[in-house]
């Protein structure tokens, strides 16, 4: 079997494992509520309907919408009132986030590495890119958001199905001093991009975030159809990276790449650090908020 046929069958028996887990009841609410996201005619109700069958999800928007930041004048025991009282933009990022966070759950620290870092830095990278999709392109950035929130989950997948040899990886990246990508390669024969990428393939997920996911670190070789996400990620990979926002895959990240991303994107480094000091308010929120709980 030649290398390519190879890393396709490890990246396969992978994806087989997440369907027979428990993150495939997650990944099922994250799915419908992508779709909601990407659907203009998508209603109120029809989130609703989705998160009053899911209880972790029900009691934490409830929670939310409860809770000292929201201020509601009277307590929120209804799904509807808590859409109605949070926004329903606001309410459908929340949703989502919710349920992605529970496959960052469990927090054992490796090399620098643990779950709930990494969670930081993936949300800290989807604020970036959407942010950077209203303010600079005058786009909602609903998906920019999605692919930020997922861009890293091939992490957590090595982390789950293949511990020993994830601990291994990062243990390479640190004493060699190398990116985890290469590391992960010399490894597994893949990254976690790669990976990410053939869960977003078999999640069915718009074509966009898996050209996304699967470049998030070398952006240059997308298709023009899909360059303006798949450079916004890398770009607030990198900027969440120097904000310091949890844990990085790839602290020594390639500038050229990174430049390249800048002027595909026709983006001013000025502009993103303004943007970026709102990234920290928005952190600070979902912090209180208790995201990272």
């Amino acid at each position: 079997m030649n290398q390519q046929a190879d890393k396709y069958e490890k990246l396969a028996n992978i994806v087989e494992l997440v369907s027979g887990s428990e993150i495939s009841s997650v990944s099922n609410t994250v799915i419908v509520v992508i779709k909601i996201m990407n659907d203009p005619n998508s209603t109120p109700k029809n989130l609703k309907d989705i998160i009053q069958v899911d209880p972790p999800l029900t009691a934490r928007v409830l929670k939310l919408a409860n809770s000292s930041y929201y201020s509601p004048p009277d307590k929120i025991a209804e799904i509807m009132k808590a859409i109605i009282w949070i926004g329903w933009d606001a309410i459908k990022e929340l949703a989502l986030s919710q349920k992605v966070c529970e496959i960052f759950q469990e927090d054992e620290i490796i090399e620098g590495y643990s779950r709930n870092s990494l969670w930081k830095h993936s949300l800290a990278v989807a604020v970036f890119a959407k942010m950077i999709y209203r303010r600079e392109f005058g786009m909602r950035g609903e998906n920019a958001y999605v692919a930020g929130l997922l861009h890293d989950i091939g992490l957590i997948l090595e982390d789950q199905f293949c511990h020993d040899e994830f601990t291994h990886a990062l243990s390479k990246s640190k004493n060699e001093k190398k990116n985890l990508t290469r590391a992960e390669k010399e490894i597994f024969g893949y990254d976690h991009a790669d990976l990410g990428n053939a869960i977003a393939d078999s999640w069915e997920l718009p074509k966009e975030l898996g050209a996304a996911i699967a470049n998030h670190h070398n952006p240059v070789k997308v298709d023009h159809e899909f360059s303006k996400m798949s450079h916004t990620l890398h770009v607030a990979d990198k900027l969440s990276q120097e904000k310091g926002f949890g844990y990085w895959d790839a602290p020594s990240g390639d500038n050229a790449v990174f430049k390249s991303s800048l002027r595909n994107l026709g983006l001013g480094y000025h502009a993103l650090q303004l943007i970026g000091k709102d990234v920290e308010k928005e952190i600070s929120k979902m912090e209180d908020q208790g995201l990272f709980n």
